[in-house]
């Protein structure tokens, strides 16, 4: 990896809007335009998938290395995800030794690395990682898709539970950040700066995401922000 200077890395914030997500994208997305505006990103938004045959979710991974390629920095969240408090920056979050970031979810007796929200830095290290999770296709039809894949990756069993049971290099340089940066139903943080509604009906996501698509315009009114996001959609 190239070094770059605090402050001079080129940051992306991505997502994919296909299928139902693209509904849910209509309230999540000025959420992501928001933080970007506020933190120097841009944002880079797929909307025609690279392999249609794989669930959407997996799509994600080529599309990080699409990035990488002029990006230091890549932070994904999920469509149906919305950023209500953009005050800071999921960046600061990573050590100067972390190469990626990640919330890991208490419930049900276990630690569950959740890949909904994802910090990655540019690394060969990285790249190769996300090349792994990609061919691990024994888990193209889990009920988990990729996360299942990433999980495996990083050293922990999938099934019948998730344990951590043969730790790789690559989990002790993933930084496990606050819940506050994906806070889910079943593991809520008491002042979320991502919603996530994984799971949930489209109905009430969408419910969910208008309410806090208001809760981001309220902070953001507090600030002047210095420039908008370069948006690129493909």
């Amino acid at each position: 990896m190239t070094d770059v200077r605090p402050g001079d890395e080129r940051k992306v914030l991505c997502t994919i809007a296909t299928g139902p997500h693209e509904e849910l994208f209509e309230l999540s997305g000025p959420s992501f335009e928001i933080f970007a505006h506020r933190h120097g990103y841009d944002l880079a938004v797929r909307r025609v998938l690279t392999a249609p045959d794989r669930a959407p979710s997996w799509n994600k991974l080529p599309f990080f290395l699409e990035l990488f390629d002029e990006y230091d920095l890549v932070v994904w969240v999920d469509a149906d995800a919305s950023i209500v408090d953009p005050r800071s920056d999921i960046a600061d979050e990573l050590g100067p030794d972390d190469l990626m970031g990640v919330v890991a979810h208490e419930y049900d007796g276990q630690v569950i690395p959740n890949c909904g929200v994802w910090v990655l830095r540019r690394d060969a290290g990285v790249g190769e990682f996300v090349e792994r999770v990609w061919n691990r296709t024994e888990f193209l039809d889990h009920r988990w898709w990729e996360n299942a894949a990433f999980l495996d990756e990083l050293g922990y069993s999938v099934d019948p539970r998730v344990d951590l049971v043969r730790p790789t290099p690559m989990l002790r340089r993933t930084r496990f950040i606050d819940r506050s940066w994906n806070s889910i139903r079943v593991d809520e943080a008491r002042h979320p700066r991502i919603n996530h509604y994984p799971g949930r009906s489209q109905t009430h996501r969408l419910k969910q995401l208008e309410r806090d698509l208001s809760q981001a315009r309220t902070v953001a009114s507090e600030w002047d922000g210095a420039r908008f996001p370069r948006v690129v959609t493909s």
